[in-house]
């Protein structure tokens, strides 16, 4: 008998420590109800949403509205890449948008930028500062062919705009010039397109507008990113290719309105060729000197001479300038080399190719300089 209760005590102890044991753990979920108490404690980087939505379905939208992602920040114009469809734009203007080469009255290059043409029969338009001070200049389009420019037709301080004219009789392409000005956005995009001469690709900078004045036909306008300082003289594109701007000052934001190219255009007639304002100025004499400088009539770009492709040769180091003196019958009598590209190779190609140029016969002799650029 005494066995028996000691058999059933015993095992009423044993039932007790049992279930004191198992009601100390945790029962299944427990963490998930501990998680949504109205005092939560911080979160730790072991918790992973999927517990917390397990937990409760509503928690999600007030944890959210705790801690908002902050937006990520839209970069500034300056960081922008340039859309890919101005790639296009800048391809088809290309042809239109020239280097201009100026020279002083002893034939010593000044300077070089670019220019853009605005009409069909040679209208050039470029920054003013450009081309003050030279006595006379040519032009190089894309595909090779030099034109000789007449001189400054008209021009203006306040804008600093200037209109040149280049000698064509089959006429050249040309940009128009964008109609309404008030189509020159905030935010919209305007790229400054420069000439590719002395790149390997077309060289485009720009960004958004980022301000303009209260007359967009006469205030200048400034555009997000860091224009070149080789762009003075360039113009800025929309993206439909029309020019709504020109860069007066290279490096610097701001740029003139396509708006105040229109005036300088108005009154300009066919016959008006324009002048240099540094060309020296004929002294008189009893007997009047006859003027013998000339047209151009033929002149082909010397071609890249094939042996000169095995020679590795810099980005700058195929450019040269001769200088062509011409007869009165107008065959090249001397070639000059002012400045070497470097390579002997190259420099007899161009004087090759020079030699072949003809001018219209007048009396005496006149030289021209002339810029080359060799690309193969």
């Amino acid at each position: 008998m005494r066995q028996s209760t000691l058999a059933v005590i015993c095992g009423a102890a044993l039932c007790i420590i049992l279930a004191y044991s198992w009601c100390g753990r945790n029962p299944p979920g427990q963490l998930g109800i501990l998680s949504v108490t109205p005092t939560p404690r911080p979160s730790t980087s072991t918790i992973t949403p999927t517990v917390a939505a397990a937990a409760s379905p509503t928690a999600a939208p007030s944890a959210s509205a705790a801690v908002t992602p902050s937006p990520t920040p839209t970069p500034t114009a300056s960081a922008q890449a340039v859309p890919p469809e101005f790639q296009k734009v800048a391809q088809k203007a290309a042809p239109a948008i020239v280097e201009l080469t100026l020279f002083d009255a002893t034939g010593k290059l000044l300077r070089s930028g670019n220019a853009f043409y605005v009409s069909r029969d040679g209208l050039l338009a470029t920054s003013h500062d450009l081309v003050a001070d030279a006595a006379y200049g040519v032009a190089k389009s894309s595909d090779g062919k030099i034109r000789n420019v007449t001189g400054v037709i008209d021009f203006s301080k306040t804008s600093g705009l200037a209109i040149l004219r280049a000698e064509t009789k089959v006429g050249v392409p040309y940009l128009p010039l964008q109609k309404t000005a008030e189509s020159i956005a905030v935010n919209a995009w305007g790229v400054v397109v420069s000439n590719s001469l002395e790149h390997k690709e077309q060289p485009i900078a720009g960004g958004q507008i980022a301000s303009r004045g209260q007359d967009p036909k006469k205030d200048t306008f400034q555009i997000g990113g860091t224009i070149p300082n080789d762009a003075t003289g360039a113009p800025v594109l929309d993206a439909n290719g029309d020019v709504v701007g020109v860069v007066t000052a290279g490096g610097k934001n701001e740029i003139q309105p396509s708006g105040q190219i229109e005036p300088l255009l108005a009154p300009i007639k066919s016959a008006m060729t324009g002048r240099w304002a540094g060309a020296p100025q004929e002294s008189p004499s009893p007997t009047p000197t006859p003027r013998v400088a000339r047209r151009v009539l033929f002149n082909p770009a010397p071609k890249y001479p094939f042996e000169a492709r095995s020679i590795r040769i810099g980005p700058r180091r195929g450019n040269g300038k001769y200088r062509v003196t011409f007869g009165t019958n107008g065959l090249v009598r001397n070639v000059q080399t002012v400045e070497s590209t470097g390579q002997p190779i190259l420099d007899q190609a161009a004087i090759d190719g020079l030699r072949q140029w003809r001018a219209e016969p007048g009396s005496g002799e006149w030289t021209v300089l002339v810029p080359i650029t060799f690309q193969p």
